[in-house]
């Protein structure tokens, strides 16, 4: 029993002294990454309000601001059947299997073997003839074998480290997919109810220009004009009639489209979509908060800093092949010629292999490497760069449109009202006797151009608020926030909970 105590201890105290090595404490190898300082402007240069943060464009629901609950429904249908979103979900769980697999890396690796080899060796050989026992023989084995690559210079961990951070970006381009998916949802659906509200114009003139083409066709029977104006007046509703195709068309494809993007068939929505609705109400603008913000709210940009950060881990997986590499290879087990034996103390058997590997020359390919991953390390940097001033074009432009266009509504309602009043005057005018028919044709034209102008820039309004939400990141959060809306099937949220890093 103590020559077994003494193996035991003869195995415990390499393996003691291999993890203390690894757990020395000695930092990975390449950079430790630290978030760009990007140098984010104090205010908006098109806000026209005073800075502030923006706590009403943090909630996870701002399309409800519409007031539509058509539209709220849709998006949730969406969230729960689109199929871009699917995809997306399918890469996080790529990516979280590849960081499981990074983080797996960094233990050890056990199997459990068994076998009973049964032979019998040729009687005509010199080393049969030396033997003293002759016949069939059998060898029954049973043991575990391990080996583990200690990670003293932290090679292995930077590849966690990236493959964690790999997981982060698909995660943020989960939630890009489905704020884009939510902007585009609520961009058609307001188009559809603008081509709606687009035909109702249409109709309403064409109905009103044909009661026009009625009184020329009376006085022309009362001889109190000519044929010309009765066919000016049947030129005038023909051509605004022509209108009414173009619209159904384009109402047709935003059904389509809609159908599209919840998940559905194209005419899935025809029935419920097909009757003519007011566009959703206008809220106006909430506070749009601080261009520093958008850091954290906008998943575009959280994906691309998270790509910096693997990238950065890269550059020392790379680093970590210029140092030795240490790994342990472990047996212990019971080997025995009988199966009566198989159990005794006798039978036990155990191996321990430290190996070393010490690279000495490959002709500068680690060098190389290396120089590789911190080009594309500055890539990723120029990119994240990139990606955070089209952020703040996209708002200024957001902003700037809203702005243009709310004082270009309040001008078209002033047309459309003066345009009112102009008819109204004209045909009476034209019924008395006082005026030509031109006049009637040039205001009943005004009026129809005033009307559809204005109902599409209330189109338009709704629409830019819509690029200001995507602009500002919608309704996304931080994954760390209880209150997120990203703790779905592949949500990052999920993966990382369920599966902490060691």
């Amino acid at each position: 029993m103590s020559s077994y105590r003494h193996r035991r201890r003869g195995i415990a105290t390499p393996l003691v002294l291999l993890l203390a090595a690894s757990l020395c404490g000695c930092s990975a190898v390449g950079p430790d990454y630290v978030q760009p300082d990007l140098g984010a402007p104090q205010q908006w240069s098109a806000a026209q309000e005073p800075p502030s943060p923006a706590p009403g464009l943090a909630q996870n629901r701002w399309w409800q601001a519409f007031g539509d609950p058509l539209l709220d429904r849709l998006i949730d249908e969406a969230d729960r059947g689109s199929l871009d979103l699917a995809q997306a979900q399918a890469r996080v769980r790529q990516a979280r299997a590849a960081w499981l697999t990074a983080d797996a890396a960094r233990l050890p690796n056990v199997n459990a073997s068994a076998s009973v080899n049964r032979s019998d060796s040729s009687n005509n050989t010199a080393a049969a003839a030396l033997a003293s026992n002759k016949g069939p023989t059998s060898v029954y084995l049973a043991g575990f074998d391990a080996s583990w690559e200690i990670d003293v210079f932290g090679g292995l961990r930077r590849a966690e480290e990236s493959a964690r951070a790999s997981l982060e970006a698909s995660t943020a381009n989960l939630d890009a997919t489905r704020l884009s998916l939510r902007g585009e949802l609520a961009r058609n659906y307001i188009e559809l109810r603008a081509s709606q509200a687009q035909l109702d114009i249409v109709r309403a003139n064409t109905e009103s220009q044909r009661q026009t083409v009625d009184v020329t066709r009376e006085r022309y029977r009362l001889g109190l004009t000519s044929y010309l104006d009765v066919s000016q007046a049947e030129a005038q509703r023909a051509a605004t009639e022509a209108n009414i195709p173009v619209l159904t068309a384009a109402i047709a494809q935003s059904i389509h489209r809609l159908g599209i993007l919840v998940g559905r068939e194209p005419a899935a929505l025809k029935a419920e979509l097909s009757t003519s609705a007011p566009l959703p109400a206008d809220t106006g603008l909430s506070a749009v908060g601080l261009p520093a913000e958008l850091l954290a709210r906008r998943p575009d940009l959280r994906a691309a800093e998270r790509n910096l950060a693997a990238a950065s881990a890269d550059i020392g997986v790379a680093t970590a092949n210029l140092y030795p590499k240490f790994d342990l290879t472990l047996g212990l087990g019971l080997q025995s010629n009988q199966a009566s034996r198989f159990a005794e103390q006798s039978s036990r058997y155990w191996s321990i292999v430290p190996g070393l590997a010490l690279p000495v020359f490959n002709g500068g390919r680690t060098q190389a490497q290396i120089a590789s991953r911190q080009a594309i390390f500055d890539e990723a940097l120029a990119r994240y760069r990139a990606a955070y001033h089209s952020a703040l074009e996209d708002v200024e432009n957001a902003l700037t449109n809203y702005y243009a266009e709310r004082l270009r509504q309040v001008a078209l309602a002033e047309a459309v009202n003066a345009n009112l009043q102009a008819v109204s005057l004209a045909r009476d005018r034209y019924r008395r006797g006082l005026t030509t028919f031109l006049d009637v044709l040039t205001a009943e034209g005004a009026l129809f151009n005033a009307q559809r102008n204005l109902s599409q820039s209330q189109a338009n309004l709704l629409t830019d608020l819509v690029a200001l939400h995507k602009a500002l990141g919608g309704g996304w959060r931080s994954a760390a926030d209880p209150q997120a809306d990203n703790t779905g099937p592949g949500s990052l949220a999920s993966g990382l909970q369920a599966y902490p890093a060691r």
